[in-house]
Formats: structure tokens, sequence, C-alpha cells
């Protein structure tokens, strides 16, 4: 509908409502009334087809009617959820115009419950007369006023003046061009601001502590082991069952009810033993001695009444799947153990698991991610298929962690199947065999048999973890009871005598993905009880596994986001790092399990099957994965490589890329890049032959033909650094099992080799990475002792007489590279990199103004396309002795005068830095650093004569 027709339209629905408005104050108008004579026309007017005219499946349609829920007495729900693409986008609160909006604080806290739990940045709570929007990042607080959080308010007779910004935000067409979301950031960042997640997680640990502290106390003879056991199933358990009762499956304050008398726990037994039988899926199968750990009222209350209105904050009816698993996936990071507290040795507190401290972190995946590697795999491998050609398609995740990519790949199908059989062709044939049924008047919904029968059929996982796969069990329950509520209640067995749910012991399975029970058969293998637990053996075509899968050639699809921990140092026995060298065969010697595990996909995956991982993009471009490189090239097709330049995981710093292959004979390889989440861009398609003879996947040269020239231009007219000059890595002064005395945990710690002082003649100016600067240095005024006590020392010689510094982390372009000289007996870190000994009669100072000139930036950007990894660019000593030097006859006096000339102009410029970093008045700081700029410009100018370059070549280059 044109703009300029809506407001003629709103005025007279605003009219209509000001000519009755006694009427429509009235406790006789209700709000059903009010949604259909006003609600509705109003949000019509912004384009929402609210009665879903267009005829879009149930999953894409624009507006969805949230089932009516009773809580704390009264029906409940968001009225409205305004979609884009089947993803909310807010919540629309309807109340009768008798509702006081602007001060009544009860309907305020309820839109806000909902939106915050369901992590929607704003929603709308409305009766016509007034309309109110909220800030929903605001966590609500049962005592807040009804303007705490809110950002906007109008009346009706003020819409036509507020038209604008309401159309402007609201309406779908800004959704889509992103006006709603340039809103959204623009109100962002304001006090008390928060994530659902963040929150729900710090109670989710508050209560865990609670419960093992408590069952410490009171069961002296538990193991940690089974601590952690019976903690994560009570929380597990109440969980469940709280999002139950929101969801009008269970009886409201079923769990409430519990806290009002004594012996809790006791109580809580005989709830899980009825859940039981009505869910018999496992998660309250009753073990003998976790019903008989003793706990004392007081936590379990605590942590019950904090679940309910008006202590909760949360609306559990509306709380996305996907958000109590990213909140699961970093609680899986966190373990209980025992500590000495004051003599006594079985106080429990909650900690970083060691192999998620070794691993930077939990790398939960956002949805953004776990959505495209879905769509290109699952949505590939089904496209255009009916569900019977389907119907036996698996699909696995080999480390699941908290279910996030099966719960993505069960919600694909779901949205799938419902799709196809609510086509006017299938909706009959659909109706009468029991795959959908009609929910309210043509609304439609896959029956549960139909969603159990598809998640048993379809989803499968392993983790190491048996705290993970009971999350994602438990995931993945709740996904299936999705949408399901009272009023559905009638049809939810209508085919079948099944319980609620399904077990998924032959689903979700516990063991070592990466180890099969071969792993006994190493010679001299001795391990303990707890080396076997750790290891947990797992073999995936074997009769504990998934033997059947097998016998029909494997998996169809693979997907994941696998943990990412290098072998090397603690961690890991070297019984498995052996058993990995001889298993994994496309590996280097610096083993990564999440290259391991892209191993292991392959390897489960049948002929035809397709593959989606997110890693790190570390193995884009080092050398000791060239061998995992060249196998993925050269042993799978249609693949779609994906480099992220953004930072995915907000609490780990890795970079990382996806990985999407179809198991079939090498073809072409898609190059894409995402510069921020939820964009993709298509940069090149390239013959796998191509990529094969390469040193890196290279993204930058695939961006442009002319690159590629220059760069080969360049090294046709050069000898490689390392063929002129000695190139070494820094010192390593720390490593547990290293040096003279063997270095413990504690000496590296304290870093004891360190001082601020000069203590004796073994002691020497140490330099760290970034102490090393473009043609300076920057002394942190640290000393090391030097000698054999170091973890790896070097030679001596390395540190004496003149010899460039080179900082492995580069700057970003124009000049990326930091080197300097340094005559002095200052030893350097790994952080940093030597140049030394020279030979032909190369000055290094010469050399010096090559690799820092803006022309070797150029070459060593495309060369190696480090900034590709946004957060750690690093290069090494195998790089940088490839750096290409101008070829030059020094006793040709031509060629003699442009090396001195470059000399002249280094010196120069060694001078300039230095006088920058002692001047003290900022104009003449000023004019040096202009003079700075103009040499390094000269230097720039030299450089491109020595190779040759045109002028067109130059405006490339500097472009």
């Amino acid at each position: 509908m044109p703009l300029d027709v809506l407001p003629v339209q709103l005025r007279s629905l605003v009219s209509l409502f000001s000519v009755n408005i006694a009427q429509y104050k009235s406790s006789q108008y209700d709000e059903a009334n009010t949604r259909t004579d006003f609600i509705d026309k109003f949000f019509t007017l912004l384009d929402w087809d609210i009665a879903n005219n267009q005829g879009f499946s149930e999953s894409y349609r624009d507006v969805v009617r949230e089932d009516k829920i009773k809580i704390d007495g009264s029906k409940k729900a968001p009225d409205y959820s305004f979609r884009i693409g089947g993803v909310r986008k807010f919540f629309v609160e309807a109340k009768k115009p008798s509702v006081n909006i602007k001060d009544a604080a009860e309907p305020a806290y309820q839109v806000r419950r909902y939106a915050y739990t369901a992590k929607l940045p704003l929603s709308i709570l409305t009766n016509f007369a007034e309309l109110a929007i909220y800030d929903t990042r605001i966590k609500p607080n049962k005592d807040d006023k009804a303007g705490t959080a809110r950002i906007f308010y109008c009346t009706f007779n003020e819409y036509e003046q507020h038209y604008e910004f309401i159309n402007s935000t609201f309406s779908k067409d800004a959704i889509l061009k992103g006006s709603f979301d340039k809103y959204t950031e623009e109100n962002k960042n304001k006090k008390g601001t928060s994530e659902v997640d963040e929150e729900l997680l710090a109670l989710v640990e508050e209560w865990c502590v609670e419960l093992a502290k408590n069952i410490a106390k009171n069961n002296p003879n538990l193991s940690v082991y089974d601590l952690n056991t019976v903690v994560q199933k009570i929380i597990d358990r109440i969980i469940f069952l709280r999002i139950a009762e929101d969801k009008g499956i269970e009886d409201e304050n079923l769990l409430l009810s519990v806290t009002k008398n004594q012996n809790i726990y006791e109580k809580l037994i005989h709830l899980f033993i009825k859940a039981n039988v009505k869910y018999n899926s496992g998660l309250f199968a009753s073990v003998d001695w976790i019903d008989k750990v003793n706990i004392e009222d007081k936590v379990l209350s605590h942590i019950i009444v904090n679940l309910y209105y008006p202590e909760c904050p949360y609306e559990f009816s509306v709380l996305p799947v996907e958000i109590l698993g990213s909140i699961y996936e970093r609680f899986l990071g966190k373990t209980i153990r025992f500590r000495a507290v004051k003599g006594d040795t079985h106080t429990a507190i909650i900690e970083e698991k060691p192999e998620v401290k070794k691993a930077g972190g939990v790398y939960y995946t956002p949805q953004y991610i776990v959505d495209y590697i879905v769509q290109n795999t699952v949505g590939e491998k089904i496209k255009n298929k009916t569900p019977q050609e389907i119907s036996n398609i698996r699909i696995i995740d080999p480390a699941c962690g908290s279910g996030s990519f099966l719960v993505g790949a069960y919600q694909y199908l779901l949205d799938y199947h419902l799709d196809y059989y609510t086509q006017e062709k299938n909706i009959k044939s659909a109706l009468k065999n029991g795959k959908i049924y009609e929910a309210a008047f043509q609304t439609y919904r896959l029956t549960i048999e139909e969603k159990q029968r598809i998640l048993t059929s379809a989803i499968y996982g392993v983790d190491i973890d048996n705290q993970a796969v009971e999350v994602t069990k438990l995931s993945l329950y709740l996904k299936l009871l999705e949408n399901e509520g009272k009023e559905a209640e009638g049809w939810l067995f209508k085919y079948s005598d099944k319980t609620l749910l399904p077990s998924l012991e032959d689903n979700i399975k516990c063991g070592n993905s990466l180890i099969g029970t071969d792993f006994y058969a190493q010679p001299n293998l001795e391990l303990t009880d707890d080396d076997r637990i750790k290891v947990n053996c797992f073999d995936w075509d074997g009769k504990d596994g998934f033997e059947e899968t097998f016998k029909n050639g494997g998996f169809d699809i693979v997907i994941g986001n696998p943990p990412y921990v290098f072998t090397r140092g603690e961690g890991f026995t070297s019984a498995e790092k052996e058993y990995y060298y001889a298993k994994f065969k496309q590996q280097s010697y610096q083993l990564n399990t999440f290259a391991m595990f892209t191993e292991q996909g392959y390897n489960i995956l049948k002929t035809d099957g397709i593959f989606g991982f997110i890693i790190p993009n570390n193995w884009l471009t080092i050398g000791s994965m060239k061998k995992f490189r060249d196998f993925i090239i050269s042993h799978t097709g249609n693949a779609v490589i994906v480099n992220n330049l953004h930072k995915v995981f907000s609490g780990a710093n890795v970079d990382t890329s996806l990985l999407i292959f179809t198991k079939i004979k090498p073809d072409l390889i898609t190059l894409v890049e995402s510069s921020e989440p939820g964009h993709y861009k298509n940069i090149s398609s390239v013959s796998f032959s191509n990529l094969l003879g390469e040193q890196i996947i290279q993204f930058k040269s695939s961006k442009n033909a002319l690159s590629n020239l220059i760069i080969k231009k360049i090294e046709t007219q050069a000898v490689v650094l390392g063929n002129i000059s000695t190139v070494k890595s820094g010192l390593k002064a720390y490593e547990t099992g290293k040096g003279k005395p063997i270095q413990t945990d504690k000496m590296k710690k304290d870093r004891i080799y360190h001082s601020s002082t000069k203590k004796d003649k073994n002691y020497r100016p140490y330099l760290e990475g970034k102490d090393v600067k473009r043609y300076r240095l920057d002394w942190s005024r640290q000393y090391l002792k030097y000698g054999d006590n170091l973890a790896a020392p070097r030679k001596p010689e390395l540190f004496e007489g003149e010899r460039i510094l080179v900082r492995q982390i580069p700057s970003l372009p124009p000049y990326s590279i930091n080197g300097t000289i340094t005559i002095g007996n200052e030893v350097n870190d790994i952080n940093s990199m030597i140049i030394i000994n020279p030979i032909n009669n190369y000055s290094l100072k010469f050399i010096l103004g090559v690799i820092n000139s803006r022309l070797i930036t150029y070459w060593f950007d495309i060369t190696f396309d480090k900034f590709q990894r946004a957060i750690f660019p690093q290069f090494k000593v195998n790089e940088l002795e490839q750096f290409p030097i101008p070829t030059l006859n020094l006793s040709v006096k031509a060629e003699k005068a442009k090396h001195d000339k470059l000399v002249l102009l280094v010196d120069k410029m060694l001078e300039l830095k230095q006088k920058e970093v002692t001047e003290k008045n900022q104009q003449l700081k000023t004019m040096i650093f202009r003079q700075i700029e103009g040499v390094d410009k000269a230097i720039d100018k030299e450089v491109y004569v020595l190779y040759n370059l045109t002028e067109d070549e130059i405006n490339v280059v500097e472009g």
C-alpha cells in the first residue's frame, strides 16, 4: 500500500476510536475485540500480513499469534510475534483500552519478561489508546515502574504526529531495509542492559554451586564424578519441568507446590517418578543412589522459588532452546571439584575444566553460523525431496556439546516437513495420516508422533563428556516440545500410544570420537582407571556405536564445531599422541584436534555425504598444515571455504573459517568472505588443481589478476632473504621440563629469571615482541638471566653485533613489517626474529629498507594473506626467509649506487625515529613526524626502482 494512503486510513481508525472512546474504554470491551477492531488493522497499515493472506507456510508467516498459557492465575503469552523469514524481530503485547498502559507496572513487566527471555531487543505494549516501546535488553525486575526501560510512548491521537517514526522503524519494509536494527543499535548500551543468556548462565552457575556445596557437605562418601552427575541431573530435570509448566504440558506451579512443606527432595523424587512414566526418555529414569542423596530443603526451595513469578524475570514459554543451549554450552566448560578448606577436604567449588582452559575458552557457536552450515549441508541434501525420500537420512555431530548443531538440523527438518505437508496438494493426506493437525483455523503443526520419528531416525551425536550428552538430549527434547501446549494436548497422541519423549540412547552417545578400542592394542600401554575414563574409547562401527549406519555406508551429513586444542604439552598422554600419529594420515607433527575431527568426519561420511564444520582459519595458510590442506583440496567436491573476517566467538580469540564439502571427486572450490555476521561474499571459484600447487589457500590474489603479475615481477628480480642471510627465531625463556635446572610450573609462573635490574653479568636486556617497532626499539626495562637455565636459549652469537629484529605480528597495511636494527647485547624472545650475517656485501640497512617498504607489505599481504586472520596474524621464520630482496651486483657502480642510496635513507629514518621518541616539544615532534613521512616516501620510491615497477603498477600497489 502506498505510503501517502496510509495516514488517511490511520486517521480514519483514530477517528473511529475517538468518537466511541467511552464505549471502548469500558470494562465490557475486551482485549480480543481490541485486537480485531484496531490493533490488527494498525499493523496491517505497517504492511504486516496479520491474517497470512499471502498463504506463506507455517515456518515463514509474518505474524504468529502465540498459544495462550496460564501463569500465576491469568492467561499470558505475547499476543503477536512479528517475524522476517521465520525469525522473531519483536513482540506486541495487547491489552484492552481500559488498562492504563502509561502507569500500570504489570503489563510492562509482562511484555519485558517475554522479550528479554526471547532475547529480542525491542517490543511493544499497546491497547490502541496508548502505545509504548520498551528496550527489552534491560533485565526486568518485579519492582520496576511502568516507565522503566520505556524508550517511546504516545497516545492514539498522537499516532499521526509520530507516524513517520513508527512506520520507519516497525513496518515490515523498515525491518527489511535495516531501519529497525539501526534504531536498536542507537538505543544500545543504556544503563541496565544485559543479555538473557549471560544472566541465566550466572543463575545456573549459582544454583550448581549451592547444590554442589550442600550435597558434598551432606554426602561425604560421594566421589567428585558422582557429584557432577547428580548436580547436572537435578538441574536438568527441574529446568525441563519448569519449561513444561510454562508451556501448559505440566500443571501450573507443579514444582512450586513441593516447596510448601518439608522433605522437598523426597517430594521431587515422586515428581520425577511420575515424569518418567509420562516422558519415558531416560531424563527422569530412577537411579537408586541419586534418589537417596541427602539435600537440605533451603537450597532446593531457593532454586525453585526463583524460577517463578514474581521473583523470576524469565518467561520460560518463550525461552528459545538455542539460548538455553548457549547457556549450557558455556556451563559444560566448568566442573565441580573438591578443595580443602579449613581441614575439610570435601568442600565443592566450580572451576574451568583443564581442557577448556588449554583451548582458550568455550566456543559456543552463534546461531547464524549454525544456520549457515545447516542450510548448506542439510538443506542441500534434502532439497526438492519428499519426506519418504529423506526418511533414512542420518545427521551426526561428532563433538555435539550442548547440541546446538543437532537442534539446528532438527529444526530445519521440522520446518521442511511441515512446509511439505501443508502444501495444498498434500494437506488432506497429511491430516489423514497423522503427520499434521490443525492447531487453530488454517494453522497446522506436526504431530508429536511425526516429530519423534524425525528426531529418532535422523539426529545423532557423540561427545566425550557425559554431561554434554545429557544436555544435548535435554535440548532436543525441549525442541521436540517447542510450540506444544495445553490447547494442543488433545492432539499429542491422537494417532499413537507413544509417550511424550522418545529414548535417545541409540542416538546420542558418550565416547571419544577420535579414539577407538584399538587404542588398547598399543604395546606397553599402562592405564589407570582415571586414564580409561578420560580416554573413553568409542568404536564408530561397533555394537556400542552406530553399527547399522556403517553397514549402510556411513552418515549422510557430518556437522559441528569440534574442539580446537594442540596436543603438544599437557593434557594428552604420549600413548594418545602415538595413536593419533598412527591413525590420522593427513596430520603433521603439530597435531590439533580440529584437524583430526575433520579427517574423522570425512572417514565416517558416506560417499555423496556432505560435511560442514566451523574451524580455525589457520589451516588456510600455515606451512605445517599443507598436508591436511592438500587432502581437503584433492579429496572433496562442491567445496566451499568461508573465511570469517569478524570475531565469531565472543568469549575466545580465535580466527575462524567454515569448511563445507561433499565426499565426491574434486572439482571447483568456492572461496567466500564474511566481513560481518550473516553477510557472505563470493570471492571466486578456483579449480582444485590450481590450489594444489599453492603454498596457501589464497583469498586476496583471487580478487585481482594484476596483483599476481606484480608479485611475479617482484619475485623474478629478487633473491630470497634466506639465501643471502641467516634468519632465526628468538629464545624461549620458559617451558616446564626444560632448562638446567629443570623448570617447574611454579618457576615458569613466577618468571624466576626475569628482573627489573641487572643482577649480574649474566643478566641482559630482554626484548619482547612488542618492544620491536618499525625502525626503532622500545625497551620495557626488563632483564633476563641468559644461559642454559633457559628453556631454549639459542646460540649466543645471535644476540651479538649488528642484526635486524623483525616482530612476528605484522601491523595493518600499508606498512605491515616492523623491523629495526640493533647492535647491543639485547636478547629477544620468540615473538621477534633475527636477520644476521648477510653475504655478497649486502648491508643489513639495505635489507631493512626493503622489508619495511610499502611494496614488500603489498607482496607480503598478497603472498601470505595473513590478514584473513583478523585476531592473531603472525608470520614465522620460514616465511621471513622467503622475502624477496632485489638481486644486485655490487661490483657494478650503478647498482652499488642504488644500494648505498637506500642505506643512507634508512640511516636517516633510524635517526629521525629516535629523535621523535626523545623530543618533548610537540611542535618540533610534529615537524619530525612530517620528515619521517617524507623519508618513508623516498624509501618507497627507491624500492619501486629496484624492482623496475611502472607507474601503473605503482598505482596498483598504492591504491
